[in-house]
């Protein structure tokens, strides 16, 4: 065979593996001497072969220097799997002589992860236990690599002088009987399962139709499939779950912007995030960021705001902790700022108190039409009404939780929490359209059954109710109106004052009589 001055050095490696069981083993008449029968022996209890210790553990642990013990054989002894091929011979220095005599060839030499002979005598019990197929893989000294398959192998014992009686069919000439793999490949078995640049771990790709091709030229260690060429790991770029190839320089920005990942010379460094409360996860220029929200400017994970304070949050974050009465002016809102009473104690602070109602002898009537309800009324000390459209704007400009605070007459406490409240505009008479999930300790989410209902107040009768005009009924302004049409509340926080409550929550775990209330929103998720 010419190799164009290629075999200046070779490296081989000579393996077997099993092809057929012991079930399906004949003579074969195909070569000369093949009238030589096979010799059998009883089973041992170590694996027969390479292929015997392949079946029975992972293509990882099979790998490697093993025992194994093939039939008949008085010993154990050492041989080096490559996978379910056991290697009789390895070559590739000058190191191992191979200049040996009888005795040396028969019993074998040199190291088994390294170069060496296997030994003629544990070679002929190898090959006579079942069918062999014999490969040659060939290295030459500028890389190229090939390797020749052959059909069968065997070779029979001493008393014969351990002679090759069947290396089976190959191609008509030896050069066409080597396959030569191109550059940055070797020789390796045929896998379904490709690892390529798209899919390194070679698990999701699994396409690869193998026919009956059981050899071929494979990608090397730290080598990947592109297209059809294998390219170094890292010329890949990095490879991303659930994203998939990350190019060498570029970043990636998850969806939701909770993780940033670079590629640097085929390593993926990634650190987790979170956008600023005043900012918005969104494309920008094609790539996905942070970004602060109108009124704010900064690198999207953190925002200064350049606008005044919109909720008694904003109060908390950037001016005081201390509760009291400070001035906001929430988004959208055009009528310029105005005053809201701040808690910031209860569950965490920052939270914008919009009803308060005190059984004092100083109270304050509730008792308003619909424009008093619309612009709010009130004194923080003794009781008051945000306004309507106050409360609109501040639970439409992000999502806003509810917090009701109560004492009834046993002057016990309770509260109840919405993770969701909302009110739409006056021209949808100011509906109660977002209310989440309850929580707390007033034991029945009586609430719940004015979600959706519109406001009603003296003079605007909003209620659908069949017997009341529910509002001038009970002196008040509410969300009045139930799943049941004839009842006007489940929880009426603005009724009129009676003698000794103000309003009512059913199904208290106490009185159902109240003397307190305070009601309060702050922005979704701020504690």
């Amino acid at each position: 065979m010419e190799l164009e001055g290629q075999l200046c050095r070779l490296f081989f490696l000579c393996m077997l593996a099993a092809q057929r069981s012991d079930a399906e083993v004949t003579q074969d008449n195909t070569n000369p001497g093949s009238d030589t029968s096979y010799f059998f022996y009883q089973d041992q209890s170590y694996p027969r072969d390479c292929k015997d210790i392949h079946d029975q553990c992972s293509t990882r642990n099979a790998t490697g220097a093993q025992f194994i013990q093939p039939d008949g054989y008085d010993a154990p002894f050492w041989v080096f799997c490559s996978g379910d091929w056991t290697v009789i011979q390895r070559r590739s220095d000058s190191l191992i002589d191979f200049s040996r005599g009888w005795d040396e060839y028969r019993d074998g030499f040199g190291f088994i992860n390294a170069n060496h002979w296997l030994g003629n005598k544990k070679v002929a019990h190898l090959t006579n236990q079942k069918t062999y197929e014999l490969r040659i893989d060939i290295e030459t000294e500028s890389g190229l690599t090939g390797f020749i398959s052959y059909g069968s192998f065997r070779i029979i014992d001493e008393f014969s002088d351990y002679s090759l009686v069947s290396v089976g069919r190959i191609n008509d000439t030896l050069e066409s009987a080597v396959t030569w793999c191109p550059t940055n490949t070797i020789p390796g078995n045929c896998n379904r399962c490709i690892a390529t640049c798209a899919d390194p771990s070679g698990t999701v790709d699994c396409s690869n139709d193998c026919g009956d091709i059981q050899h071929t030229c494979i990608c090397p260690p730290n080598y990947l499939m592109d297209g059809t060429d294998c390219i170094r790991r890292e010329e890949c770029g990095c490879y991303k779950e659930g994203h998939g190839v990350i190019a060498d320089g570029v970043s990636y920005v998850a969806p939701d912007c909770s993780e940033r990942c670079a590629c640097s010379s085929g390593v993926l460094s990634c650190v987790s995030q979170s956008c600023d409360r005043d900012a918005t996860c969104k494309e920008v220029n094609g790539v996905k960021s942070c970004s602060c929200n109108e009124g704010f400017a900064g690198n999207g994970l953190r925002c200064t705001r350049i606008r005044t304070n919109r909720d008694c949050y904003d109060i908390m974050r950037y001016v005081s902790t201390a509760s009291g009465v400070y001035s906001i002016t929430p988004s959208g809102w055009t009528r310029g700022p105005f005053n809201v009473n701040c808690n910031m104690t209860i569950d965490g602070g920052g939270w914008t108190v919009i009803q308060r109602r005190v059984q004092t002898s100083s109270r304050y009537d509730f008792n308003r039409d619909w424009e008093t309800y619309k612009s709010g009324f009130g004194s923080h000390s003794r009781g008051f009404w945000i306004g309507n459209e106050q409360l609109y704007y501040l639970t439409n400009q992000g999502e806003y939780e509810l917090r009701i605070d109560m004492v009834n007459r046993d002057l016990s406490a309770y509260h109840a929490k919405y993770d969701l409240f909302r009110i739409n505009a006056e021209s949808d008479k100011y509906k109660l359209s977002g209310l989440g999930s309850f929580t707390g300790t007033a034991g029945y989410d009586a609430m719940t059954h004015h979600h959706n209902k519109y406001f009603s107040t003296r003079d605007r009768d909003n209620d659908g109710t069949s017997r009341y005009h529910c509002a001038d009924y009970l002196d008040g302004g509410w969300w009045y109106g139930t799943s049941d049409p004839h009842y006007c509340y489940y929880c009426d926080l603005n009724r009129m004052y009676h003698s000794s409550y103000l309003g009512q929550w059913y199904y208290l775990p106490g009185d159902e009589d109240l003397l307190y209330t305070e009601m309060k929103i702050r922005p979704r998720g701020a504690n």
